[in-house]
């Protein structure tokens, strides 16, 4: 900021509301004029305490948004110094610097109703804020597949007029006659803000140099920037009073990379923005986990994570980078966990014999796997309800897929986990081929004695009566009423649907039909066409010892997997694994 320039804002600080989404606002709160804060000076913890001492004595987060903007357009946060000073730089920048604070008591997820607000802002959003030279430099700025490899570079001799690129690092020490090396070798293994750089540490190439840097920057803040750097040599200056404080380069013998001058002492004060050390590169090796289980996220909310979690500043244009690196990552990562799933599929056979896995290809490509241990079909066979839930669900990680599974009923009616599998699509073909697999594992020959229930996908529905005529087929009572509450809705409509289902006779049945009939005949002809005898207890079959009318131990199941969807293929089957081992063995316990 100049000198003599005006250092007051115009806050209108909105606070004892709350938020709500869709669209997003700040509802049922109060407002203050402050006129008088002199920021010159002031950081974050000093407007923090002002803030609080006004809105609340609790755990409160701030929000802040320039008048001209909506909630859900121009929404920053204010966590941290990084964020303050971003605050500051876009209020004095404003018409009037003029901005709106907003105080949140409930740490609502703002972000992620923004992002459902706005589904299709990832995608479709063209940004216009400005960017750092990295990021328009990157290949991935212009949509180009960046290889991950090191710049081809000339290289030049070291300088010999300079008295700091010419200091040597301490020298060996003499013991015996003999030199004894005494420099440290960089553990690249080590976790990341444990790593500090030492005069004469050596490593096996600059690369390696260059993240220990950029970890340590971020660490603690230092304004560090690359005058010279190459696959040959590194030049560090500090960002804040320009001076050389790192210089490295091969060895003589050329064996490894060693920092030769370092000046360890920083009197700077901490940066939030660190420019070209932190590149997308970094942020995208920093984020595979987040990216993983959140693919879809949000470049704001991304950088409002990244803010929060490292304290520093980074630009639009680098989340979108370092997203499009991370899942590059994983897209490689990924195509070796589906290529180990033979090897995953031999351990199972030799450390559970007799268990049936399969894996299905087509052409080469990947398109079903299928896991059923023979431990838990014989427990299912000696000792369950002959009825079989159906159901699949989809994945939630890069790669998408749908896990199909078959879900039985206990003595108690529990749930019991009996086979599952991975496949790239749910259809009909695929459905044959999981159910050829079950009634071999349980010999169920065409489902003779069998009550199967499916969820209402018709490519399943058609495969069951293909390939198991003989099995009592239910439908889930359920899927009916989720189809039919929003054409018939009332309360009595729904009163009248339970009754049939719950009826044991035909005679009930038909009773409590007629009396539907006479108030809706359109509810009736619907319930008609549903073929009520796959749904109501009316018509179930007897000696099948179970009148389940709803699918919920397939929902149930699908609820239990739902993070364990979001992994890679083989740890998810591997979670899956530990979780039927788990509940099968504290049921045992129980019993």
């Amino acid at each position: 900021m100049a000198e003599g320039e005006e250092d007051f804002v115009k806050i209108d600080l909105h606070y004892d509301g709350i938020f709500c989404p869709k669209p997003l606002v700040y509802f049922n709160d109060k407002m203050v004029p402050l006129r008088d804060l002199d920021f010159n000076g002031m950081n974050f913890s000093a407007f923090f305490t002002v803030i609080r001492k006004i809105a609340a004595s609790r755990s409160i987060v701030f929000y802040y948004c320039l008048p001209h903007e909506s909630l859900s357009d121009g929404l920053g946060v204010i966590q941290n110094e990084g964020d303050y000073r971003e605050f500051l730089e876009v209020t004095f920048a404003s018409p009037g610097k003029k901005v709106k604070v907003y105080v949140d008591y409930n740490n609502e997820p703002l972000f992620d109703w923004i992002e459902l607000e706005n589904p299709d802002e990832v995608d479709d959003l063209e940004f216009h804020t400005e960017q750092d030279e990295e990021a328009k430099e990157t290949p991935f700025a212009d949509g180009i597949k960046a290889e991950h490899q090191e710049d081809a570079v000339e290289t030049k001799p070291e300088p010999v007029d300079d008295p700091f690129l010419n200091k040597l690092c301490p020298k060996r020490e003499e013991a015996d006659g003999e030199f004894q090396q005494e420099y440290p070798f960089h553990n690249p293994n080590m976790a990341w803000d444990n790593m500090v750089p030492i005069i004469g540490m050596q490593f096996s190439n600059s690369a390696e140099l260059k993240e220990l840097l950029a970890n340590y920057a971020v660490k603690h803040g230092y304004p560090l920037w690359f005058e010279k750097t190459n696959k040959n040599r590194i030049l560090v200056n500090c960002g804040q009073n320009r001076e050389k404080i790192l210089w490295a380069s091969w060895l003589i013998q050329g064996e490894n990379f060693q920092i030769k001058s370092l000046i360890e002492e920083h009197n700077c004060s901490r940066s939030f923005k660190l420019g070209s050390i932190v590149t997308y590169k970094w942020i995208g090796k920093h984020f595979v986990s987040e990216m993983l289980e959140r693919p879809k996220m949000s470049y704001r909310k991304m950088k409002a994570f990244i803010s929060k979690k490292f304290n520093i500043t980074v630009s639009i244009g680098q989340c979108r980078n370092a997203r499009k690196f991370a899942l590059s990552e994983i897209e490689g990562n990924l195509i070796e966990h589906y290529g180990r799933l033979w090897d995953y599929a031999e351990e199972i056979r030799r450390s559970n014999p007799g268990s049936t896995v399969q894996a299905l290809l087509d052409r080469g490509f990947f398109k079903g796997f299928y896991v059923c241990f023979k431990g838990v079909r014989d427990g299912w066979v000696d000792g369950c309800r002959k009825i079989i839930s159906i159901d699949g669900c989809f994945l939630k990680s890069i790669c998408k897929g749908e896990l199909l599974s078959a879900v039985g009923r206990d003595a108690n009616d529990n749930i019991y986990p009996l086979a599952w599998a991975i496949v790239v699509v749910e259809n009909k073909e695929l459905w044959q081929w999981f159910l050829d697999l079950l009634m071999n594992d349980i010999q169920g020959g065409n489902g003779g004695g069998l009550t199967i229930m499916p969820d209402g996908h018709k490519g399943l529905i058609e495969a069951i009566k293909d390939r198991v005529p003989d099995a009592e087929h239910r439908l889930c009572a359920r899927h009916i009423l989720a189809n039919f509450r929003p054409k018939f809705g009332s309360e009595e409509h729904r009163k009248m649907f339970w009754a049939v289902v719950y009826n044991t006779t035909p005679q009930q049945f038909k009773s409590v039909m007629q009396a539907i009939q006479q108030m809706d005949e359109a509810a009736y002809a619907y319930l008609m066409d549903r073929n009520p005898e796959a749904w109501s207890r009316a018509y179930f079959l007897e000696g099948m010892m179970c009148d389940a009318m709803e699918n919920g131990v397939s929902e149930s199941f699908n609820a239990v997997i739902k993070d364990m969807r979001r992994k890679p293929i083989i740890s998810m089957l591997e979670d899956i694994r530990l979780y039927v081992m788990q509940r099968l063995f504290n049921q045992k316990v129980m019993a």
